[in-house]
């Protein structure tokens, strides 16, 4: 035991001077910071994107930083004229930097748009988070509506005939958003339900209904439907001949032949809840992918669920994170007598958080450069 902390106490002091050093080489810790980005997307045969970071220096000297934005290279605008690297700012004084550009979407039938919204600060990103951060993006014209998207998006809405999607969020780091919809002119419309909305008791069955609706003038045919479930929360979908494993991950699905236009259908099943996690909380049931003919055409829309009781959890019961529920799960390690064991298992996790950060953000700073 005491060998065990002794060698986590030095993979620790190893890993923290480390840490401080990588920090150093990777983010910007300056006085000038984001306050505002908002960023609109355009989407017709190619994105037009316009970008605007307000940044304001909060020191009491004058700070000069090399403004770059990450992919693509491009020149930036500060206060409506052409950058000049480096950008100066005085102590306390706030400026515009817009940026303007073209993004192409990828893909056949289904489009995929990628956007890293990441503004570098001396080619590194800022250590602070923005103070706001909002994105809309206009779908082309005659799409119904997105497919699939990395981040929910908050308001969803028509602007001129078009679908509008909008992100707000404070006190955030800027990450990349993707965006997938179809060109096939297919308008489907799919809701997702979950009775009870409450989880009381272990071993609770959870009833799933999903509705859809052929909103278009021709039938749909070879529709598939797809729900995911973390293996060690859930078992025992009925009816069982539409279940399936593979790997961490227990699957749903469910084909229907045809939909003719103006129909609609629901389609139900029912999953037993075996997770035991001792505390109440709440979670997302997955959405639902549908497919047509083999396209990916939509996602129907999360269905939170509430864990209203403390399940309890036997000495022999893998315990399920909260976490667990809202991803697929990483194969999980043999048990170990040792009792020293989860404090070095925490050493190396945290090593390994620290070097996948610095692998990452050294391979996105030379992406840039």
């Amino acid at each position: 035991m005491k060998a065990g902390i002794a060698i986590t106490v030095s993979l620790i002091g190893i890993l923290c001077s480390l840490q401080v050093a990588l920090a150093d080489d990777l983010f910007y810790s300056g006085d000038v910071v984001t306050e505002s980005i908002g960023i609109s997307i355009d989407i017709g045969e190619e994105a037009t994107v316009n970008a605007v970071y307000l940044l304001r220096n909060r020191g009491s000297v004058e700070e000069e930083i090399d403004l770059q934005f990450t992919d693509p290279p491009l020149s930036l605008q500060v206060d409506g004229e052409t950058l000049g690297n480096p950008v100066v700012f005085n102590p306390g004084e706030r400026r515009s930097v817009n940026a303007t550009f073209k993004l192409d979407s990828i893909g056949g039938t289904t489009k995929t748009l990628y956007l890293d919204p990441v503004l570098l600060f001396d080619g590194i990103p800022n250590a602070e988070p923005a103070g706001t951060l909002m994105i809309e993006a206009l779908l082309p014209e005659g799409v119904s509506g997105l497919a699939w998207a990395s981040h929910e998006p908050d308001e969803e809405s028509l602007d001129g005939g078009r679908k509008l999607y909008s992100w707000k969020d404070t006190t955030v780091y800027p990450t990349p958003l993707t965006l997938k919809w179809s060109i096939l002119e297919i308008d489907l419309s799919v809701d997702k339900s979950a009775s009870p909305p409450e989880i009381t008791e272990p071993g609770q069955v959870i009833n799933i209904q999903i509705t859809l609706t052929n909103n278009g003038d021709a039938a749909l045919t070879d529709i598939h439907l797809v729900d995911q479930y973390v293996i060690s929360a859930f078992a025992e979908i009925e009816p069982s001949v539409e279940s399936g494993t593979k790997e961490n991950t227990l699957f749903w699905q469910k084909h229907i032949s045809t939909l003719g236009p103006g129909e609609n259908t629901t389609v139900s099943y029912s999953i037993k809840y075996i997770a035991a996690i001792p505390q109440i909380h709440e979670f997302d049931l997955k959405p639902t992918v549908i497919t047509v003919d083999g396209h990916l055409i939509s996602v129907s829309n999360t269905v939170r669920i509430k864990q209203s009781a403390e399940l309890p959890v036997s000495a022999s019961e893998p315990q399920t994170t909260p976490a667990e529920l809202e991803e697929t799960p990483e194969p999980e390690a043999d048990g170990t007598e040792n009792s020293a064991w989860p404090f070095i298992a925490g050493g190396i996790i945290l090593a390994l958080l620290i070097m996948g950060g610095a692998v990452y953000f050294i391979r996105r700073r030379r992406h840039a450069e």
